[in-house]
C-alpha cells in the first residue's frame, strides 16, 4: 500500500509545535495511546478526525497526508490509461489492474468509476452477472460522495443496468428518474434501459429533444451563412460572397423540412393543435421569413413574396388566441422582418 506517512507528519507537526502526545490527545479528545499508534504507523486516525488535526496544526490536508494531490491524480490517471489497453481484449486483466491500484489508493473515486466501467462492460458484452451487487454498491458510493455531475449521471445509468439484470425493474426506474431532464439525460436513459410504456415515453420525449435540436441547428447554420458578410475577419476561404446565400437557403429549407415532418397533421385539423410543443410555431414562420430573405438577395422577388405571405398565414393560425393577442405575437414577427432585410413587408 502507498505509504501516506500521516503518522510521521503528525509527529513532525507535534514536535514543531512543542507539545507532547498527551497534550495532543487531550486537544483531540482521544487517548495518548491512539496518538502513539498513529505516529508509529500502527493505525491511522479516523476519517472524521483528520480535518480537525489539519485545522489544529493549521496545515492543508495535502501537507498532513504528505503527498501532492495533483501528483496523485496524475499517477492514478496513468494507471487507468495503462489499464485501458486491456479493456476490450482482456477485461479481466483491466479489472485486476484497477483493483490492485485501489489497494494503493483506497476509495479513490476515479478508480472506483473505472472498476465500475469494467464490470459494466463484462455485463453488457459478455453477460457476466457475477458483479451485480458490487456494481450497485460501487455506484451508490460514487453517487453519494462525488461532486462530478457527469460522472454521477453515468454511474446512475450503470447502477440501473445492474438492477435490471437482477430483475429489479422498479429499482432501476427509480434510479433513472433521478437523472435530470436537462440535456435529455433521463429520457435517453429510459429509452435505452427500460421497456414497455416507460421505454416508449422516454423515446418520445427524446425524439422531441433531438428534433428540436436539429431544426434549431439548421436555423443557426443558415444564419451563419446568411450573415457571413457582417464579419470580414471570419469569412470562409474558398467561398465568395455569392456562395453564402445559396448555402443559407439550403440550411433553412432543411430545417423547415425537419420541422414540418413532425407536424401532427394526421391527428388534428386545426393548425394550432398540430405542433408538438409551444415555440415550434415561431420557428415555423421564422423559417419562411429566412427563406424569403434569401430569395430577395438572390433577386427572386416572386419566391420572396410567396414565402413572406406563407409566414403571415402561419402566424395567423398557429395560436388559438392570436386575434386576442395579435400585438404580442406580431412584435417578434416584425422584428425578424427587419433583421433579415424584409422591412418593406411589414404591414
Amino acid at each position: 500500500m502507498t505509504n501516506i506517512n500521516i503518522g510521521n507528519k503528525i509527529r513532525q507537526l507535534r514536535k514543531k509545535k512543542g507539545i507532547t502526545q498527551e497534550s495532543l490527545a487531550s486537544v483531540l479528545s482521544v487517548s495518548p495511546q491512539a496518538v502513539s499508534k498513529w505516529e508509529s504507523g500502527l493505525t491511522y486516525p479516523d476519517v472524521e478526525i483528520i480535518p480537525i488535526i489539519a485545522g489544529y496544526f493549521e496545515v492543508s490536508m495535502d501537507i498532513l497526508f504528505g503527498y501532492d494531490v495533483r501528483e496523485m491524480k496524475a499517477k492514478i490517471q496513468k494507471i487507468i490509461d495503462d489499464a485501458m489497453k486491456y479493456f476490450f481484449d482482456d477485461t479481466a486483466k483491466y479489472i485486476k489492474i484497477i483493483k490492485d491500484a485501489l489497494q494503493d489508493y483506497p476509495e479513490n473515486e476515479d478508480l472506483l468509476a473505472a472498476l465500475l466501467d469494467g464490470y459494466e462492460y463484462t455485463l453488457r458484452d459478455k453477460g457476466d452477472t457475477s458483479h451485480l451487487d458490487e456494481m450497485i454498491e460501487l455506484s451508490q458510493k460514487i453517487i453519494t460522495e462525488s461532486t462530478d455531475f457527469i460522472k454521477v449521471c453515468n454511474v446512475k445509468d450503470s447502477q440501473a443496468a445492474a438492477y435490471l439484470k437482477k430483475g429489479e425493474y422498479q429499482e432501476a426506474k427509480k434510479v433513472l428518474k433521478t437523472l435530470p431532464r436537462e440535456y435529455n439525460l433521463r429520457d435517453e436513459a429510459f429509452a435505452f434501459r427500460l421497456s414497455g410504456k416507460d421505454k416508449l415515453n422516454g423515446a418520445c420525449f427524446s425524439r422531441c429533444h433531438h428534433l428540436q435540436g436539429l431544426y434549431i441547428a439548421c436555423m443557426e447554420e443558415g444564419d451563419a451563412w446568411f450573415f457571413m458578410n457582417q464579419h470580414s475577419d471570419v469569412k470562409l476561404r474558398n467561398y465568395t460572397p455569392g456562395d453564402y446565400i445559396p448555402e443559407a437557403l439550403k440550411c433553412y429549407k432543411k430545417g423547415l423540412r425537419v420541422l414540418t415532418t413532425f407536424l401532427l397533421t394526421d391527428c388534428h385539423d386545426n393548425p394550432a393543435d398540430q405542433y408538438l410543443w409551444d415555440g415550434m410555431q415561431t420557428f415555423h414562420w421564422a423559417f419562411h421569413q429566412c427563406i424569403a430573405a434569401c430569395y430577395k438577395k438572390l433577386g427572386n422577388i416572386e419566391e420572396c413574396d410567396k414565402s413572406v405571405s406563407e409566414a403571415y398565414r402561419l402566424i395567423s393560425v398557429a395560436w388559438k388566441d392570436f386575434e386576442e393577442n395579435k400585438a404580442r405575437y406580431m412584435e417578434p414577427f416584425y422584428k425578424y422582418l427587419e433583421d433579415y432585410g424584409l422591412a418593406e413587408y411589414i404591414r
